[in-house]
């Protein structure tokens, strides 16, 4: 579902809210629909918690 490009000059939780933002406005993901979990997230993309924390936290107060 998400490709994270370590070598990228953004920086990783951008990438992820970036993917979550197009996913939403395509309708790929809908009102309601659960997102990966944190741990599932860093678990697959070998990313700390605190960043996807931080990339969900931001999706939440852009009301996304």
């Amino acid at each position: 579902m998400f490709q994270i490009d370590p070598l990228s000059r953004k920086p990783v939780y951008e990438q992820l809210i970036d993917q979550l933002e197009r996913l939403i406005l395509s309708g790929v993901l809908h009102a309601g629909d659960q997102l990966p979990s944190v741990r599932s997230l860093r678990q697959e993309h070998g990313v700390s918690i605190s960043t996807v924390q931080q990339a969900y936290q931001t999706l939440e107060q852009q009301q996304l």
